[in-house]
């Protein structure tokens, strides 16, 4: 679909030469993806018109190639399309949907219908992205043009998406080392400010064999496992952050919250937030830092603003995070996130931009919000890997669907809920653990509630527990 090479040759050179942990092959989903594509390109193979090359059942079908080299700790590869045309309102990727899409070309009303009545591969709410979105006609762009109003919008469609290219490209490249050729930072600031939940990335958009190789630049996510349920619930989390340096981590956390994450319990107006960050890179261990903090007071307006910036020298001392103090809480709305300059070891600086956090509180509770934790079984008496389980009651008048929400503990570590399906109004569900990443340890434990948009809904911490013992918590 307007590419080079097999699914298996572009997750193998990924894999092997950039190196990568995960790698995303989105293909164009629609019957004109090759009409202006270079004759090298040109070669009639369209999902759109043979969805078996999306599907299978031939082994060298993008789904059946991406589960079969898959490896847990290795390398996660993940199937997906690019929904649109640039003209019909720009590009999004859908990630790890198991149908070709078969909506009209444009029709992102359509496509929010078709998103909600499907789940990706791990079970949650599809994941979707903002491509390129330097490349577009505002008025329309995204589907802007197909819902009633920005309200409608954002509510029909923007709970899918989390997540928008801030760096791209060069996609027709056939070298390597390149920077990346759209810079769409401005943009990203733009859809915070529409009221869209975002984190950013930055991806290669690879027309040539030359995935993971032809730029340094690289969407970073922050997981507890290398698995694609882990992988995709980060990017849908938005624990996620764009980076021109290959190997830079970093963390940053907001009263106690990951980037990305919605905090619903406010400070009081005037609090100094608590920002804590820590950064390493393998290769350039002394290098200098400066960060760059933006903020926005909500939706409308100005976009956010640079309020301070602040240094670091090295990578983070283990169990010494950086500690900045002297930003200030405004109000419900507001959000806060990070640029990162990097002053290389190597005389390069790069860059890296972080997902915001958010502080919002609605003005009155959806009954999704009064989903609560009412039991904790941290020491069964059998395998605490399988046993461990977790109560949640639904408090509310409506039934609530759980796909897309997940607990986690204060690590980043998750259980995915979405196995429960649903919970009528005024019942309970108990979930195994099952072999899922986060524990409940016996020891004493915090463990959040989190709704699909990152909000945390219900934290609950224990105690040290006996075999058996049941942790009940207060109504």
């Amino acid at each position: 679909s307007d590419g080079s090479g097999t699914p298996q040759q572009a997750f193998e050179h990924a894999r092997d030469n950039g190196p990568l942990h995960f790698l995303a092959v989105t293909e164009h989903n629609h019957r004109q993806a090759e009409s202006g594509a270079s004759a090298d390109r040109r070669d009639g193979l369209l999902i759109a018109t043979n969805p078996s090359l999306y599907l299978g059942p031939q082994a060298d079908a993008l789904i059946p190639t991406a589960t079969r080299l898959t490896e847990n700790g290795r390398f996660v590869a993940i199937h997906g399309q690019e929904f649109s045309s640039i003209s019909a309102g720009n590009h999004v990727n859908v990630f790890a949907v198991g149908e070709v899409i078969d909506v009209a070309n444009g029709k992102f009303d359509l496509l929010a219908n078709w998103l909600g009545q499907r789940t990706s591969a791990d079970g949650a709410v599809p994941v979707v992205q903002f491509n390129h979105p330097a490349l577009h006609s505002s008025s329309k762009e995204y589907g802007a043009d197909d819902f009633t109003d920005q309200a409608d919008w954002l509510a029909k469609f923007g709970r899918f998406v989390s997540l928008i290219e801030v760096w791209n490209g060069p996609a027709m490249t056939k070298t390597s080392g390149n920077r990346p050729a759209e810079r769409m930072e401005s943009d990203y600031l733009a859809y915070l400010n529409r009221g869209f939940k975002l984190a950013p990335t930055a991806d290669q958009d690879n027309h040539y064999f030359t995935w993971g190789t032809s730029t340094n630049a690289r969407t970073a996510v922050i997981a507890p496992a290398l698995t694609l349920r882990d992988v995709l619930d980060a990017l849908r989390s938005r624990h996620v952050y764009a980076t021109e340096d290959a190997n830079l981590e970093l963390v940053f956390e907001v009263n106690g919250a990951l980037q990305g994450a919605v905090i619903a319990a406010l400070p009081a107006a005037g609090t100094s937030l608590d920002i804590r960050f820590t950064i390493h890179d393998a290769d350039e261990p002394e290098a200098g830092y400066e960060v760059e903090v933006y903020s926005d007071d909500g939706p409308g307006g100005e976009p956010a603003q640079l309020v301070d910036t602040f240094t670091a020298d090295g990578d983070t001392p283990a169990g010494q995070p950086n500690v900045i103090t002297d930003i200030r809480f405004r109000g419900a709305g507001q959000y806060v996130l990070f640029r990162i300059r990097q002053i290389g070891e190597d005389g390069d600086d790069d860059l890296a931009w972080t997902a915001p956090v958010w502080f919002e509180v609605g003005t009155a509770p959806a009954p999704a919000t009064l989903l609560r934790i009412a039991s904790l079984l941290p020491n069964p008496a059998g395998d605490e890997l399988e046993d461990e389980q977790v109560t949640i009651r639904n408090t509310g008048t409506g039934s609530v669907t759980l796909t897309g929400w997940t607990l986690r503990d204060p690590t980043g570590r998750t259980w995915s809920l979405s196995s429960i399906r649903s919970i009528p109004a005024g019942q309970s569900r108990t979930i195994r653990r099952l072999g899922q990443p986060m524990s409940l340890n016996n020891t004493g434990d915090t463990v959040l509630l989190i709704a699909p948009n990152g909000t945390i809904v219900h934290q609950v911490t224990y105690q040290a527990m006996g075999e058996g013992q049941v942790h009940i918590v207060p109504p």
